[in-house]
């Protein structure tokens, strides 16, 4: 997968698709599947940011059902299968504790039964998924198996309506809540939403599409009202191409209201709402599950990462432009604070934060809607052909959804591609083809034939890479890695050289975070980074003044705010 810019500008496309996020390389995927001519672009690295900046969830929203949201939630649950079977390495199941407090909202009795429709609306979980891939429905479980799974769950529940209970208030609200059972349900979690967005390019790319990172859009070519390209700029040689093509797509997620505007003079009948959320990556905090508490009129996930735990998400308006969203010490403190009320004994504080980092939530709202708290929309999608409102005629733009549905939209976006151009009708084949990197053979075979392959590693290493590059292990594990035996380390040698010679990793930060995932971890030192940058501008000839850009962009990544 090599990094080419000038195809760009070599022939006209059918699609030209902005934003190289989740939805945009799937629908590179989906069109390029379908026999379409596909260019895909974005300004920085292929899912580089909302798509990064997600909670590692391939889930259908339980929370969802509160809002009444039942097609959402089974909409979300049947592509839950479906990345499950494509993305076998990277996607896979995890069990996910609820507990439960007496005299709480929502009672046991509730949850009880919001899980039975959720294991309802998921009734083909288990179909034609992998071995390993399968989901047991919901159970029960006592104080003790919760506590087990969960050590640090109080057995007596403080809160806020506890706290501030008056006279007046019910014996109810005033009660202290104990801790009277659990409930475990399964879910699903990315491995690393960075590397499955990238699958999907690679994909893409090995169907026909050509794909460049750090491209940016630039000026709109329209003709009589009709978007016929676009300027691109090169971000990296600072040269342009015009990028011609017969139907354009916004997938740039929360910017694509800017897009919306730069493209078409017309004012749209859609906005966004954009949603900041942050999560921290901690010390372990549970036993292989994930926790799901609800925290008043909110939730706190804290799930397992690599070794670690991910403690997710805040939910409050953000109404900057997108490219300002950062994790400020404020963000911070009120999800420890969450996490703390949660979890008390972990006693978390900024010195537990190992990474933090943010993602901003594309809302879909109609242009008069003055909702000033974002927790309670719709996570749904919408696709808003610009021609049809009056505006410029091939101009598309897909707005809202999340991961897991991202696919979906793309099928839907694609669907209109194809009878916009007066294409032939081919259906969809995105949902049961297996991408580029997927093992062919069951997971647990695989992983055995890889480890006997790479006996000279250890076990745990080479299953990790297993799960990591799939059956692109075997060409990782070759990559030229001259210029890297400082790193004193053969595995983490070989993937730096591979990301660079093979999956458009061009900066120090594509490759720490995005391409080693350890990066958001703390595996990966700063004098390993050091050496890396080194190699980099060697391989690379960038510049003394672009690496120090670059160390000082990845530092403020790494960084804590103060």
């Amino acid at each position: 997968m090599q990094r080419n810019f000038d195809a760009l500008g070599t022939a006209a496309f059918d699609v030209a698709i902005i934003g190289g996020g989740a939805t945009g390389a799937a629908i590179a995927l989906d069109a390029s599947l379908r026999g379409l001519r596909v260019a895909l672009i974005d300004k920085s690295d292929f899912g580089g940011a909302t798509s990064a900046g997600s909670t590692k969830l391939m889930h259908g929203g339980l929370r969802y059902l509160a809002n009444g949201e039942i097609k959402l939630v089974r909409e979300g649950l049947r592509e839950r299968r479906h990345w499950s079977r494509i993305a076998k390495h990277l996607v896979h199941p995890l069990a996910f504790v609820l507990p439960c407090y007496s005299h709480q909202k929502p009672s046991r009795l509730t949850l009880g039964l919001g899980l039975s429709l959720y294991d309802g609306l998921a009734f083909d979980r288990n179909r034609g998924v992998d071995p390993m891939q399968k989901m047991p429905g919901y159970r029960s479980m006592t104080v003790a198996q919760t506590l087990g799974l969960v050590p640090d769950l109080p057995p007596q529940l403080t809160t806020r309506n506890n706290k501030e209970a008056t006279a007046e208030d019910s014996q109810e609200a005033k009660a202290t809540p104990k801790l009277t059972a659990g409930l475990l349900y399964h879910d699903g979690q990315m491995l690393s939403p960075e590397r499955l967005c990238l699958a999907m390019v690679r994909s893409a790319i090995a169907a026909g599409a050509v794909a460049v990172n750090y491209a940016e859009a630039r000026d709109f070519i329209v003709e009589d009202n009709r978007l016929i390209g676009l300027q691109v700029k090169d971000t990296l040689s600072r040269k342009s191409v015009p990028l011609m093509a017969a139907l354009t797509i916004n997938a740039t997620g929360p910017w694509a209201d800017e897009l919306m505007r730069a493209g078409d003079a017309n004012q749209p009948e859609k906005k966004l709402l954009r949603s900041k959320g942050i999560h921290i990556v901690t010390r372990n905090l549970t036993r292989g599950a994930a926790l799901a508490m609800p925290i008043d009129d909110e939730h706190l996930f804290v799930t397992p990462y690599m070794g670690m735990s991910l403690l997710a998400t805040t939910d409050t308006k953000f109404d900057a432009a997108p490219d300002k969203a950062t994790v400020t010490k404020g963000d911070i403190d009120m999800l420890l604070a969450k996490a703390n009320r949660a979890l008390p004994g972990a006693k978390l504080s900024a010195k537990d934060v190992v990474f933090a980092y943010v993602g901003l939530r594309p809302l879909v709202a109609d242009m008069d809607d003055t909702a000033d708290t974002t927790y309670g929309l719709s996570r749904g999608s919408e696709i808003y052909d610009h021609g049809q409102y009056g505006g410029v005629v091939g101009l598309v733009s897909a707005l809202g959804g999340k991961w897991t549905t991202s696919r979906r939209l793309a099928e839907q976006v694609v669907d209109l591609a194809m009878r916009k151009l007066d294409a032939k009708p081919v259906a969809c084949r995105s949902h049961v083809t297996a991408l580029e990197c997927a093992p062919r053979d069951d997971l647990g075979r695989f992983m055995d034939k890889m480890r006997a392959r790479f006996d000279k590693f250890d076990t745990t290493s080479i299953d990790l890479m297993s799960r990591l590059y799939g059956r692109l292990l075997p060409r990782m594990m070759a990559a030229d890695a001259r210029g890297l035996s400082g790193l004193k380390d053969k595995l983490l040698a070989a993937r730096v050289a591979f990301a660079v010679s093979d999956e458009m990793a061009v900066t120090l930060e594509d490759i720490v975070l995005r391409r080693l995932i350890e990066g958001q971890i703390g595996g990966v030192s700063n004098k390993q980074i050091e050496l890396i940058a080194d190699w980099l501008q060697a391989r690379l000839g960038h510049s003394e003044i672009e690496m120090k850009r670059q160390r000082k962009a990845l530092a403020a990544k790494l960084a804590q705010p103060k």
